[in-house]
């Protein structure tokens, strides 16, 4: 049961992960900026954010979104 769940679980964090990416991304560079989480995700902390930015470059990913909500660092986005 749990095998079958792991899976879905990863397509349902791929798709909150998508639609955070579109839903927040002001200048359409597949990249979300403090910024630009703030300005659609208020409640996100900058604590939050860092620790979602794995490489440390200053913007998240879709990645980096994903493994963030997998790991709650980031809650659901909605999508």
């Amino acid at each position: 049961m749990y095998l079958k769940a792991a899976p879905t679980l990863t397509a349902l964090s791929f798709a909150t992960a998508s639609f955070a990416m579109s839903n927040a991304d002001a200048n359409a560079d597949k990249m979300l900026s403090m910024e630009e989480m703030k300005a659609a995700y208020p409640e996100i902390s900058e604590d939050q954010f860092t620790l979602a930015n794995a490489n440390g470059d200053g913007a998240l990913t879709e990645q980096e979104l994903k493994d963030a909500v997998e790991a709650g660092v980031l809650p659901d986005l909605g999508g």
